[in-house]
């Protein structure tokens, strides 16, 4: 989720016991704490390649979190009088784990078990910008009577929520199973990022990848990419090179092609086929190679749109 909708969350779990104010340290440390996490974007000062290295790793884990919370609540209790450490600590903290669940629930994912490993987690479920759980913290904040019995039915119709979620996944992933019976090797289903009726779809099979979107509503499937896949030496090659082993560990869904552009040169382009905008793939890494010789002449990468470049990724670390 962006930062402010991760703010409105801290700030409506803690809207869920007391009156919010700015003059409560407690309240304040639960707002910051939910965002918290996103503090990584310090590291895009070194580049987009560094920043989504680091992205939802550490801050997104519990012993990050952790110390994020102790880190605000002592500076928190450098402008407050009357500060309960333990109190604010305990809202701050709630507000950090409150961030890392809803990035656990959208497609990008957390890193949970960092340090011991970085690979994130997910469970594909709440779009980026999610409508119901913005409506939910808005009733909170302005309509909320803070007593327990409502705070259990909102606990639980989020719950239902998540369930309804759940299996409207489900259900399109029977179909997609059903469509590629016998065939599939992997099928990833993800949340749209704006349209909660709208899911994004991978079927990776033994000779293609197969990309689009399925309305759980309509119950249409509209196939918006075709890709076969290659089997080139290059492949391997681009798989061991600096660039090639992060941007295997960045996305578990990549299409590799390999295009001889010029007469000296072999490009293998590595794609993530997880994040479409306006239907175009977001994320891209180009190898560029002496086709006498086999050597790299230049590694790219391509975060987010093709004309934000970073060159010689090996050299920039």
């Amino acid at each position: 989720m962006d930062p402010l909708s991760h703010a409105l969350v801290g700030l409506s779990i803690f809207g869920m016991k007391y009156a919010p104010a700015l003059t409560n340290p407690a309240c304040v440390g639960a707002m910051i704490g939910a965002v918290a996490p996103d503090f990584d974007i310090a590291a895009r000062v070194k580049g987009d390649y560094v920043y989504l290295k680091h992205h939802r790793v550490e801050t997104h884990s519990l012993p990050g979190i952790t110390i994020l919370s102790l880190l605000i609540t002592l500076t928190l209790s450098l402008f407050y009088t009357n500060f309960l450490f333990k109190e604010v600590f305990f809202w701050t903290l709630i507000g950090g784990v409150s961030h890392i669940i809803l990035d656990y629930l959208n497609s990008y994912g957390v890193a949970l078990l960092y340090p011991l490993n970085r690979k994130k987690h997910t469970l594909n479920l709440l779009m980026i910008y999610d409508p119901i759980i913005l409506l939910i913290c808005g009733y909170i904040l302005f309509l909320g009577r803070k007593n327990a019995i409502e705070n259990i039915l909102l606990v639980l119709v989020i719950a239902g929520y998540l369930l309804v979620r759940r299996r409207s996944q489900q259900r399109l992933k029977d179909k997609l199973e059903k469509n590629y019976s016998g065939r599939q090797r992997n099928l990833e289903l993800m949340p749209s990022t704006f349209n909660p009726f709208k899911w994004d779809f991978i079927v990776e099979t033994k000779n293609h990848f197969f990309v689009g979107e399925m309305n759980s509503l309509m119950k249409t499937t509209v196939f918006s990419r075709k890709l076969k896949k290659v089997e080139n030496i290059m492949i391997e090659k681009s798989l061991t090179e600096e660039l090639g082993v992060y941007f295997k560990s960045f996305t578990p869904f990549f299409h590799i092609d390999v295009i001889e552009k010029e007469k000296e040169k072999i490009l293998v382009k590595m794609t993530d086929l997880r994040y479409r905008i306006n239907n175009e793939f977001m994320h891209h890494a180009f190898f560029f190679y002496n086709k006498q010789n086999g050597d790299l002449v230049n590694s790219i990468f391509y975060p987010f749109v093709l004309e934000n470049r970073i060159d010689a990724i090996e050299n920039n670390q």
